[in-house]
């Protein structure tokens, strides 16, 4: 029995010794090939080395051309002054389309005396028209509404829009400029069929001019 104690013992380190023997086999080997892969590195980036040392010499740059002279700039040509009427119909229509009526009724006032020039269209000189109104300017009002209607062609509406703006002002205590209007419906529209309206309408207000 204790021989047997024995032999597995001896065997036991035998086989320990075994063990030991190849592990260090193994890393004798891989320290070797670690040396032999760094020592090839080394004489990679030696042989690199001068490569990088001695870049080849840039060529020379051409030189560069003499500029030429600068060509003399010629005055600018004044510009042509726009048409003031043309430009206040645009003024007018640009107005309209962003809601601002207040500025469409300013550029229209800067060129009212020579307002029989200006182009616009029916629904332009509409809102133009009610733009004025709102202002208490009844007689632009009125010859802007009224040139619309007439330009679209429809008298009736054109009668209708002085007696509007008339009333307006006969209301907003303006009958001097009541009485023009009135005035003007009968002798442009004789056969109005507003006629008897605007008749009486122009009694009742000849009672509020202001006695001389």
């Amino acid at each position: 029995m204790q021989t047997f104690v024995i032999l597995a013992a001896l065997a036991v380190l035998v086989g320990v010794v075994v063990w030991v023997v190849i592990v260090m086999r193994k890393f004798k080997a891989r320290k070797a090939f670690e040396r032999e892969r760094e020592a090839q590195f080394v004489a990679e980036m030696l042989r690199a080395k001068p490569q990088a040392a001695n870049p080849p010499a840039a060529k020379p740059a051409a030189p560069a051309a003499p500029a030429a002279p600068a060509a003399p700039t010629a005055p600018a040509a004044p510009a042509a002054p726009a048409d003031p009427i043309a430009a206040a119909a645009e003024a007018i229509r640009a107005a309209l389309a962003a809601g601002r009526g207040t500025d469409a009724a300013k550029a229209f006032l800067a060129v009212v005396a020579e307002r029989t020039k200006l182009t616009l269209e029916p629904a332009a000189w509409e809102g133009l028209g009610r733009a004025l109104l709102a202002q208490g300017t009844y007689m632009e009002a009125a010859w802007a509404l009224h040139a619309g209607a007439a330009l679209a062609g429809d008298a009736a509406l054109a009668q209708k829009r002085l007696v509007e703006v008339a009333v307006r002002a006969g209301d907003a205590g303006q009958a001097q400029h009541a009485l023009k209007l009135y005035a003007t419906l009968l002798a442009k529209y004789p056969q109005s069929q507003y006629a008897d309206f605007v008749r009486a309408n122009m009694k009742e207000q000849e009672k509020k001019v202001p006695k001389a």
